[in-house]
């Protein structure tokens, strides 16, 4: 096969979304890196195909008085068992996804620690982040409630969330931990990225530093 074969290919596959074009491309590139392994092919045509570019769209984090809303209504009888969860994604930048797949003993409650393995993250790598804002809160017993999805879309609900962004939490936290602490390294590992460029490209909303104050006055 030809570059122009492959790209035709994308083209048809992925249509003309840039970001859906990327994914397609390094797909089909992966295709083709197997086969030179297995020594079905002599070359990846792909490799000559440009990488569109991507402009990354920014995601308003949410205001200090909406994520008081959501620990206020985990605070009720019927979502107490998410407070854990919630404030996993909040404060320690956790993915919903990810949270759902922690277990009782990937929190280690000693050294303060969240441990997201391999297993339960989204790019494959492990990470450990510090875990805040559950002072008062320790449940081992109950981590991660059961029905994650229908349970953590009714928590949204009953904070008067109608419409819901997916990751907005962990925007949220990436945001305001930029404008609070000013460490891009250290924000970088926690986030799990190999790099601070995407979180220049994608996380970095200006934010002020009263609204980032208000933030993390609330993980106490």
């Amino acid at each position: 096969m030809t570059t122009a074969d492959c790209k035709r290919i994308l083209t048809t596959a992925f249509g003309n979304s840039p970001s859906s074009f990327k994914k397609g491309r390094v797909i089909l590139s992966s295709v083709f890196s197997f086969g030179i392994r297995q020594e079905w092919a002599d070359s990846n045509p792909v490799k000559r195909i440009e990488p569109p570019t991507v402009q990354e769209k920014l995601i308003e984090p949410l205001l200090p008085a909406e994520v008081e809303r959501l620990k206020e209504a985990a605070e009720r009888p019927e979502f107490r068992d998410m407070r854990v969860a919630l404030r996993l994604m909040l404060y320690s930048g956790i993915r919903p996804t990810e949270v759902s797949r922690l277990k009782d003993d990937d929190i280690n409650w000693e050294d303060r620690l969240v441990i997201v393995r391999p297993r339960s993250s989204k790019t494959g790598g492990g990470r450990a982040v510090p875990l805040r804002g559950v002072s008062g809160i320790r449940n081992k017993g109950c981590c991660m409630p059961r029905n994650w999805t229908r349970r953590w879309r009714a928590l949204r609900r009953a904070a008067g969330f109608r419409h819901w962004v997916p990751d907005v939490c962990r925007h949220t936290f990436a945001t305001y931990h930029a404008a609070m602490f000013r460490n891009l390294p250290e924000l970088q590992l926690e986030m799990g990225h190999r790099d601070v460029s995407l979180l220049r490209s994608r996380y970095m909303v200006p934010t002020g530093r009263k609204e980032a104050e208000q933030f993390w006055q609330g993980c106490k």
